[in-house]
């Protein structure tokens, strides 16, 4: 069966590749203007995003080269503390909605310091895996899209993410 697996992650790509080609030729479509035309929509995409983006990763190294990072950590501590949520999700907690991969940094962190199998360390993941980086996604998504009105997307986005906290730390406790 690995063997199989193996040949299919082999030929996927390329298989993907010459079915889109063999479906075009079929159909006689103009394959290349239709390639050129999608480099050129993600381009204008990717710039369309880079200062949402920036801003995003400036801001992030701001809080965190300043100290107000770690400002924050001790100021959200005794509320996370009353919640029952260990001081040592703090940092991932307070970054997630912000950085997905600074987040995942974070996630390294703790899990190489209390171990993949502690408490900690699988409430970490399953808050990692199960949060979504809000801010990240608003300032791409709608940097993009045609939607100028995201009042109510902020405070329901950061809703469901103090739900997913609240959901890892409580599967966590009943496992």
């Amino acid at each position: 069966m690995s063997a199989v697996f193996n040949w299919i992650s082999v030929l996927f790509i390329p298989g993907m590749f010459g079915g889109i080609l063999l479906y075009g030729m079929v159909k006689k479509a103009p394959i290349y203007e239709y390639f050129t035309e999608g480099v050129r929509e993600g381009l204008e995409s990717a710039a369309t995003m880079l200062p949402f983006l920036l801003a995003i990763f400036l801001g992030l190294e701001t809080l965190t080269a300043s100290g107000a990072m770690e400002f924050l950590e001790r100021a959200a501590e005794p509320l996370l503390r009353l919640l029952g949520i260990p001081r040592e999700l703090t940092s991932l907690i307070l970054l997630r909605p912000v950085s997905g991969s600074g987040s995942l940094a974070v996630l390294e962190e703790t899990l190489k310091a209390v171990g993949p199998d502690s408490f900690i360390g699988r409430a970490a993941c399953i808050l990692s895996g199960s949060c979504e980086t809000v801010f990240y996604v608003i300032g791409v998504y709608f940097s993009v899209t045609s939607v100028k009105k995201i009042r109510h997307c902020l405070p329901v986005g950061l809703i469901c993410y103090a739900a997913g906290v609240l959901g890892a730390v409580w599967i966590c406790n009943i496992m």
